[in-house]
């Protein structure tokens, strides 16, 4: 081969490498930015992971302390109700036994004959000067009628009846005017809801 024919051969072969080189490195650009890009893709990926899942950590503590809300707003409510239905029961017990001891409380004397002083002052306060009847039980004595209407005295410049009612076992019902004070054991209880009170209250005292 001569010079003149190797020229051509030699050109053609720096020509092969610049275009080998060349075409490396444009590979090697976009391998690099395509390398780039997946990272950008994967790390863009992993934050979004990692949003998504605090998010669901979010929602699953939300869930549950609404869950635990509930839970403990329906044993409040269960305690609640139970409660009262054992306070209800409570005052259905306890009524008939009051009464009971209202009965005793005025077959014994010195607690009757408090009871009728006290109805004495109640009578002067709440009820009109004038005709009054004294509705009682067979068993109150007219010496104790006297000592009731000397304790009315001339705070009242009306009459008293006494008059005898079988229905009424205790205590004294007054009639004046249209109004009554009705302090026998049933009107003394007649409030049911003040008498539920009272033993709710004596309870928890207690």
């Amino acid at each position: 081969m001569n010079e003149t024919s190797l020229i051509p051969t030699l050109q053609y072969e720096a020509l092969a490498r610049e275009v080998e080189r060349q075409f490396d490195a444009e590979c090697g650009a976009v391998i690099a930015a395509a390398e780039r890009e997946a990272s950008t893709i994967v790390a863009q990926a992993r934050a979004a992971a990692r949003r998504r899942v605090h998010q669901a950590i979010i929602e699953l503590r939300q869930e549950g302390a609404s869950r635990l809300a509930t839970a403990a707003a329906q044993r409040d409510t269960e305690r609640r109700v139970r409660i009262q239905r054992q306070a209800a029961q409570v005052v259905r017990d306890a009524e008939p036994l009051l009464e009971v001891a209202l009965n005793t409380r005025w077959r014994a004397a010195e607690s009757r004959k408090q009871w009728a002083e006290a109805i004495a002052r109640l009578c002067v306060l709440r009820l009109r000067p004038g005709s009054w009847r004294v509705v009682h039980p067979a068993s109150w004595s007219a010496p104790e009628q006297r000592e009731f209407a000397s304790l009315i005295g001339a705070r009242n410049d009306g009459e008293l009846d006494f008059t005898v009612d079988d229905a009424v076992k205790a205590g004294l019902r007054i009639e004046a005017d249209g109004a009554v004070l009705d302090a026998t054991p049933p009107g003394l209880l007649a409030d049911r809801r003040f008498v539920a009170a009272q033993i709710l209250d004596e309870i928890g005292q207690q």
